[in-house]
């Protein structure tokens, strides 16, 4: 519940897709999302342990050099606060759903895919941690961050959803729309408003293009013909810089350079730059 910065920001719209009813006011909301929290068994804490333990190990066995990170807090929740989710992060703290792990547990086995999740949530601790290191981040995928928050326009706002592991609508990036080339930041937003119970904002929603002069309007990633060449083809979650790159770091650590198919990757620059950039930071 410290994350004020993030209440503070919520929509009509963020509340009740994730109460699933439009009667609702965010004191309900936040007694709600405390509820949810659980206690995490053993077998979930010695999971979490042994992972971390192996991303350790693989940042060491390369030779990656991370920014400096603030101790990382792990908590257990139904997830139901956040429309079944598998994990997300306020600050370095990185919130998991119990029944993921337990899921991860009765496998018995090796899972790459928790690797992932852990090395990706592990990137937005780092990207708070280290301005900096955010910033040449975004670099790879052609963003620039500035210093001032953009401010959403009313078109936008109306249908926003947030989300707790992108903290900052600071970092634009040029694309062609309609023949022009346009400055834009993004942000995600559902194409309809809520109106029954079951109704996920991951149905109808999409990512939205918002020129830096602060024109009310938007543009979809369908508007802009280079899009694809912003972001490349490593990942479909584009819904913001940092949740591409979130997933490029989380790539690396997890598959190197097999790739989740075991393939490598569509657009192998990138995962190459993070990893140059992790091998030559100490420089």
């Amino acid at each position: 519940m410290s994350n004020t910065q993030f209440f503070d920001g919520f929509t009509e719209n963020d509340l009740q897709f994730r109460l699933q009813r439009k009667d609702v006011s965010m004191e309900e909301y936040l007694s709600f999302a405390a509820d949810q929290v659980l206690d995490f068994t053993d077998g979930q804490k010695e999971l979490i342990g042994e992972y971390m333990e192996r991303i350790e190990t693989i940042i060491s066995d390369r030779g990656y050099a991370l920014p400096a990170l603030d101790r990382i807090t792990f908590v257990c929740t139904t997830m139901q606060e956040e429309c079944g989710m598998t994990a997300y992060t306020h600050g370095t703290q990185i919130y998991l759903r119990g029944s993921f792990l337990d899921d991860c547990i009765a496998k018995g086995e090796y899972d790459p895919y928790l690797l992932y999740v852990l090395s990706h949530k592990v990137f937005h601790g780092l990207t708070r941690s280290d301005p900096s290191f955010r910033a040449d981040m975004y670099r790879i995928i052609h963003f620039t961050v500035q210093e001032e928050e953009y401010v959403l326009p009313p078109c936008v706002r109306e249908y926003y959803i947030s989300n707790p592991d992108v903290e900052h609508h600071n970092a634009y990036a040029s694309f062609l729309i309609n023949g022009e080339l346009r400055d834009c930041y993004l942000a995600f937003i559902t194409r309809e408003h809520f109106e029954n119970q079951g109704d996920q904002f991951f149905d109808t929603g999409t990512e939205v293009l918002i020129p830096v002069d602060g024109e009310d309007i938007c543009f979809l990633p369908e508007d802009a013909s280079n899009y694809t060449e912003v972001f490349d083809e490593n990942t479909g979650y584009t819904i913001d810089p940092e949740e591409c790159m979130a997933t490029n770091f989380g790539y690396l650590i997890a598959y190197d350079t097999q790739g989740p198919q075991g393939e490598g990757y569509p657009s192998p620059w990138i995962i190459d730059a993070v990893r140059e950039y992790l091998l030559q930071k100490d420089d």
